[in-house]
């Protein structure tokens, strides 16, 4: 019978144990979005885990309304997370990319005043985060049946830079 520290096969992606580590928002990017060097640090020091699921990355500028959090829609942003998961990686450990897009939930003050989109017009419950201090969230856009493909189109991007990145799912 297996044990917590053998290892095991998810798809194409061999873990040295069977560990994993739940992605937790922890936003210390910068304030352009981009992966810092203390985000490779944490990553490292949390490598012996089997397989690391990343922190929520925003798969467009659209999709993205919170302080410090990181993106996969830029070169520098995939340059970011290429020195954070080749310094996983040469600790042993291996990491994949969870990708998001936060829907009502961006505040407007991250999109240049739009307002957020969603499937209907209806505001998220609470305040948002934002630079100026938490903020009430705003009454989200319903998005247009022709938008859809723009959205799926940024989450395939954030996927394909994910791989370019160096993640390994």
């Amino acid at each position: 019978m297996p044990t917590l520290f053998d290892p095991v096969v998810f798809g194409a992606i061999e873990a040295s144990n069977r560990i994993l580590m739940a992605p937790l928002t922890r936003t210390r990017g910068s304030a352009d979005h981009v992966p810092t060097a203390i985000m490779a640090e944490y990553y490292v020091q949390r490598a012996s885990a089997g397989l690391i699921i990343s922190e929520a990355i925003g798969v467009s500028r659209q999709g993205l309304g919170m302080p410090y959090a990181t993106g996969l829609w830029r070169s520098d942003q995939v340059e970011g997370w290429a020195r954070i998961t080749e310094a996983v990686h040469n600790a042993g450990g291996r990491i994949v990319a969870q990708i998001w897009h936060m829907g009502r939930m961006v505040h407007p003050s991250f999109v240049d005043g739009a307002a957020p989109v969603s499937s209907s017009a209806t505001t998220a419950p609470g305040r948002a985060h934002t630079y100026e201090g938490r903020t009430p969230y705003a009454v989200a856009r319903p998005l247009e049946a022709e938008e859809i493909a723009a959205i799926i189109e940024d989450y395939r991007k954030a996927a394909r830079n994910a791989l370019r990145a160096g993640f390994d799912g």
